[in-house]
């Protein structure tokens, strides 16, 4: 019976992603600290089965965007080209992307990543556990976190106000 309510539960979140899609623009962070809390500094395992923190990443560079989404959202699948490029463009200066898939098999994921040529480490959330701990309710998200943990923005696409926070938060 209690699976049955995980499940459902996880059900229920799934249509809600679907459902919110894209929602907002860039700015600060809505319903949220303006730093990590406790529960929101997450070790996921990564495609190749390696555990991945964010606070390990979070001592290593001066900013990392955790971006939530999913194969099957058409708004994330848009966004990708414009964080490789990101990735690419900073990732020199102590900037990484971290996509935070959102309750989809490694299976699914990895091919998915290959095909579009991610640069960036990919976390799987199968459970959806870390995008309940930051309140997600629409996909894409991404926060803009720097090194001490606090949460610089909030983003729905990767939009000229994200390159341009991120361009901020190195000069720091």
């Amino acid at each position: 019976m209690r699976k049955m309510a995980k499940v459902g539960s996880v059900l229920l979140l799934a249509v809600s992603f679907f459902a919110a899609g894209c929602v907002g623009g860039a700015g600060s962070p809505s319903g949220m600290a303006a730093e990590l809390s406790p529960d929101q500094r997450f070790t996921l395992v990564d495609l190749n089965g390696q555990t991945v923190s964010l606070d390990g990443l979070l001592k290593e560079k001066k900013a990392v965007l955790v971006n939530f989404w999913a194969t099957w959202c058409p708004p994330c699948r848009e966004e990708i080209p414009d964080l490789i490029r990101l990735q690419r463009q900073y990732a020199a200066r102590g900037f990484t992307a971290l996509g935070v898939n959102v309750g989809e098999s490694q299976g699914k994921v990895s091919a998915f990543a290959a095909k579009m040529g991610i640069n960036y480490p990919v976390l799987l959330d199968e459970d959806q556990s870390v995008a309940e701990n930051f309140r997600i309710v629409g996909i894409p998200t991404s926060l803009l976190v720097d090194s001490s943990g606090k949460i610089l923005g909030e983003y729905h696409s990767a939009s000229p106000q994200l390159f341009s926070d991120v361009e901020k938060a190195l000069a720091a």
